[in-house]
């Protein structure tokens, strides 16, 4: 069935299938014709027909009117590119390294610089101890 291929894909592949392919299938799923759909979400059909073929993003508002259209609601959601305990690790590894290379610059002019397995776990120790300080904030220079 045409439901079940959808939730398929986006079983095997954790990727939503576009709003096109949801809209295409439940409207022929529910056995209604593009003009049906326009109407009832009061739009024109060859703005269906577009949205369908992936040829326009429709905004929010005329998805959510498309899907009401469909006895469906339209849910919106974040969904983290990666799992949010990585992003903030990897903030906090940058904030690290960027204290260190500051700090070990001095060393080595000093002869003094650690060699890399040393600066590696330092890195990590300085890691978790931003990670453990729950006043750091951690911005990167995309939030600056």
């Amino acid at each position: 069935m045409a439901l079940d291929r959808l939730s398929e894909a986006q079983d095997d592949t954790g990727i939503e299938p576009p709003h096109s392919e949801w809209i295409l299938i439940l409207r022929t799923y529910l056995r209604m014709t593009q003009a049906e759909l326009a109407k009832r979400a009061g739009l024109p059909q060859s703005q269906i027909a577009d949205i369908e073929g992936g040829k326009v993003n429709p905004q929010v508002r005329t998805l959510k009117r498309i899907f009401e259209a469909l006895s469906c609601d339209l849910v919106i959601a974040p969904k983290p590119k990666k799992p949010l305990d990585e992003i903030l690790r990897e903030r906090a590894r940058a904030i690290a390294l960027k204290r260190l290379k500051q700090s070990m610059g001095t060393m080595a002019l000093e002869g003094q610089a650690p060699d890399r397995e040393v600066f590696l776990k330092l890195l990590e120790k300085r890691t978790d101890e931003i990670l453990n300080d729950r006043r750091e904030k951690l911005r990167n220079k995309k939030d600056e």
